[in-house]
Protein backbone atom coordinates (compact mmCIF):
# COMPACT_ATOMS: atom_id res chain seq x y z
CA UNK A 1 0.00 0.00 0.00
CA UNK A 2 1.46 3.40 -0.94
CA UNK A 3 2.18 5.99 1.69
CA UNK A 4 -0.77 8.35 2.26
CA UNK A 5 -0.16 11.90 1.04
CA UNK A 6 -1.47 15.11 2.54
CA UNK A 7 -4.29 16.39 0.34
CA UNK A 8 -5.54 19.37 2.32
CA UNK A 9 -4.91 21.43 5.43
CA UNK A 10 -7.76 23.37 7.00
CA UNK A 11 -7.58 25.61 10.03
CA UNK A 12 -10.27 26.78 12.45
CA UNK A 13 -9.83 29.45 15.12
CA UNK A 14 -12.11 29.56 18.13
CA UNK A 15 -12.27 31.93 21.08
CA UNK A 16 -13.41 30.09 24.20
CA UNK A 17 -13.12 31.88 27.57
CA UNK A 18 -9.49 32.95 28.09
CA UNK A 19 -7.32 31.09 25.57
CA UNK A 20 -7.87 31.05 21.86
CA UNK A 21 -7.86 27.58 20.35
CA UNK A 22 -6.62 26.92 16.82
CA UNK A 23 -7.48 23.52 15.32
CA UNK A 24 -5.80 22.17 12.20
CA UNK A 25 -7.22 19.27 10.20
CA UNK A 26 -4.93 17.31 7.88
CA UNK A 27 -6.77 15.33 5.19
CA UNK A 28 -5.01 12.63 3.17
CA UNK A 29 -5.58 11.12 -0.24
CA UNK A 30 -6.86 7.92 1.41
CA UNK A 31 -10.59 8.00 2.15
CA UNK A 32 -11.34 8.42 5.82
CA UNK A 33 -7.73 9.00 6.87
CA UNK A 34 -7.26 12.38 8.54
CA UNK A 35 -5.87 13.89 11.70
CA UNK A 36 -6.31 16.88 13.97
CA UNK A 37 -3.86 19.04 15.86
CA UNK A 38 -4.47 22.02 18.09
CA UNK A 39 -2.75 24.77 19.97
CA UNK A 40 -3.75 27.54 22.33
CA UNK A 41 -2.57 31.12 22.20
CA UNK A 42 -2.97 33.98 24.64
CA UNK A 43 -1.78 36.65 22.21
CA UNK A 44 -2.07 37.20 18.46
CA UNK A 45 -3.91 33.98 17.66
CA UNK A 46 -5.44 35.89 14.75
CA UNK A 47 -2.08 35.65 12.98
CA UNK A 48 -1.89 31.86 13.22
CA UNK A 49 -4.72 31.15 10.77
CA UNK A 50 -3.25 33.22 7.89
CA UNK A 51 0.23 31.80 8.59
CA UNK A 52 -1.06 28.23 8.32
CA UNK A 53 -3.05 29.03 5.17
CA UNK A 54 -0.30 31.00 3.43
CA UNK A 55 2.86 29.11 4.42
CA UNK A 56 2.19 25.72 6.02
CA UNK A 57 -0.66 24.54 3.79
CA UNK A 58 1.29 24.88 0.50
CA UNK A 59 4.36 23.32 2.10
CA UNK A 60 2.46 20.31 3.48
CA UNK A 61 0.25 19.39 0.52
CA UNK A 62 1.71 16.38 -1.27
CA UNK A 63 4.00 15.38 1.61
CA UNK A 64 3.81 11.83 3.01
CA UNK A 65 1.39 11.86 5.94
CA UNK A 66 3.31 9.11 7.74
CA UNK A 67 6.67 10.95 7.76
CA UNK A 68 5.80 13.19 10.70
CA UNK A 69 9.34 13.52 12.08
CA UNK A 70 10.82 14.40 8.68
CA UNK A 71 8.13 16.99 8.04
CA UNK A 72 8.52 18.49 11.52
CA UNK A 73 12.31 18.77 11.03
CA UNK A 74 11.86 20.45 7.64
CA UNK A 75 9.42 22.98 9.10
CA UNK A 76 11.54 23.61 12.19
CA UNK A 77 14.72 24.15 10.19
CA UNK A 78 13.11 26.36 7.54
Amino acid sequence: MPSPRIKDVSVIATAPAVSRLVVVKITTDQDGLYGYGCGTFTQRADLVVPAVEKYLRPFLIGKPADRIDDTWQALYNS
